[in-house]
């Protein structure tokens, strides 16, 4: 795990959040925040932390787990067989039928099956990107890909909308961030936190407040203290020339960032060794089921958005074998876990499972018994925070080429999620160039999921 710190005098917008009927709005000074942060400490990828006000949500959801598939998870093959399509479009898996009734999904599901009660499918999300960077951006931003602005992942949108300054946890962590996961246009402040994905166990002695290598920990903790003192001092002078509204959020924010590295609640939230080994067991063995299960604990713990990336979905060769083999009994094991987790420590009903690749794979397999780029049909798979379970929304025709029914873009997903979150998809963000963006394009209204 490694602990980059990000050094950057860049000015922060101004962002007027509308959260249902509640509308706040905040302006950040002229300078922003001394920077903080040491060396390598507890695998942290800090950025400079910048406050903005955080606003109420009145939505059910308060908190999102994605499931990042990233490379491409072939829908046809997934959540959205075809068994009545020839042989050189359905397949080599079979459907089978879910606890929700009919909803089918891939044998290779069957844990899945067994919880699909509690999931949402939209299958007609569609696009016109099928490459796998700019595709990726349209899914992680809901927003077209543009040379002219850089816009925030959803991640760090969701956070600077819900963050709790009195949570002493970062708001938007990432297990090997995606692309594009970035703040964008919020800045710097609103960028992930992003850990070691294959870790499977935190090295000791790496907490500050522990006792450890005097040529690394305890070094660094007296040079971190240091720094921590001559903030105050520049702190102290700025307030007397400012007396900015937000100055005090300024500094709630670095004490905030300050906690992640002097205290233990990161590392607690990350240790599975105080997980029970039945419950490991469910998550499986892989690097998946145990980010999986680290991210639960971390929204327990007061995180607002965690994404753990699942790759290896570019199926153009071996698809099936691929699937069969690999990727599905992972993903099967430790998505349904985590939704089951979630809803044995009550948290399903605040918190949105949100899993997601940049697009889908074509119909036709080609003559690699792989499958290529295809977006323009797609499956987002949404469970808990409140939306409605065992159900799917959206159709696909009948060799899965395009949306017949529901057709839905990353942009109306965006807006979808934001929706359930309690975000107006009214929310206007200004930017350091003082241009006033909306978080969802005007006219894009969430999917009508009832």
């Amino acid at each position: 795990m490694s602990f980059s710190p990000t050094t950057e005098s860049n000015r922060a917008p101004t962002i007027t959040r509308r959260v249902k009927s509640m509308s706040v709005k905040s302006k950040i000074s002229r300078r922003s925040a001394l920077c903080i942060g040491p060396a390598a400490l507890v695998g942290l990828n800090l950025s400079p932390a910048i406050l903005a006000l955080a606003a109420t949500s009145t939505g059910k959801a308060k908190n999102v787990i994605m499931v990042w598939l990233d490379g491409g998870p072939s829908t046809i093959d997934m959540w959205d067989l075809k068994p009545e399509a020839p042989d050189h479009i359905r397949g080599e898996f079979k459907p089978i039928s879910t606890r929700a009734s009919g909803i089918q999904i891939c044998e290779h599901f069957p844990e899945l099956a067994k919880i699909m009660d509690r999931c949402l499918l939209i299958r007609s999300v569609t696009h016109n990107i099928p490459a796998h960077g700019p595709g990726a951006q349209y899914l992680l931003t809901g927003q077209l890909p543009s040379a002219a602005v850089d816009y925030p992942s959803v991640g760090s949108l969701v956070s600077s909308q819900l963050a709790d300054a009195s949570v002493s946890i970062p708001p938007y962590v990432t297990f090997a961030a995606p692309p594009a996961a970035g703040a964008g246009y919020l800045g710097s402040a609103w960028n992930p936190f992003d850990l070691d994905p294959d870790a499977r166990e935190l090295p000791r002695g790496v907490s500050l407040n522990r006792s450890g290598d005097p040529n690394n920990v305890s070094l660094q903790l007296k040079q971190f203290q240091k720094r921590l003192a001559l903030r105050k001092r520049f702190d102290s002078g700025f307030d007397r020339l400012n007396q900015d509204e937000v100055v005090d959020g300024l500094h709630r924010f670095s004490q905030q960032a300050a906690d992640v590295l002097l205290k233990d609640t990161i590392r607690d939230a990350l240790d599975l060794e105080t997980e029970k080994t039945k419950r490991l067991v469910k998550f499986g063995s892989g690097s998946l089921g145990r980010n999986a299960l680290r991210a639960s604990r971390l929204i327990e713990a007061g995180a607002r958005f965690v994404t753990a990336t699942f790759g290896g979905w570019d199926t153009h060769q071996g698809n099936f074998t691929t699937l069969r083999q690999n990727l599905l009994p992972q993903l099967d094991k430790a998505l349904s876990a985590l939704i089951l987790n979630l809803e044995e420590r009550g948290l399903l009903e605040s918190t949105i499972v949100y899993c997601v690749g940049e697009f889908s794979r074509t119909p036709i397999v080609n003559g690699n018994a792989g499958r290529d780029h295809h977006s323009r049909a797609m499956t987002a798979l949404l469970a808990g925070g409140g939306f409605p379970a065992g159900t799917a929304v959206g159709a696909t025709d009948k060799e899965g080429h395009e949306p017949i029914d529901s057709p839905c873009s990353p942009t109306k997903l965006l807006a979808t999620v934001l929706d359930q979150l309690g975000i107006d998809t009214d929310t206007k963000v200004k930017t350091p160039s003082g241009r006033n963006i909306r978080v969802v394009p005007q006219g894009v209204a969430p999917l009508r999921l009832n």
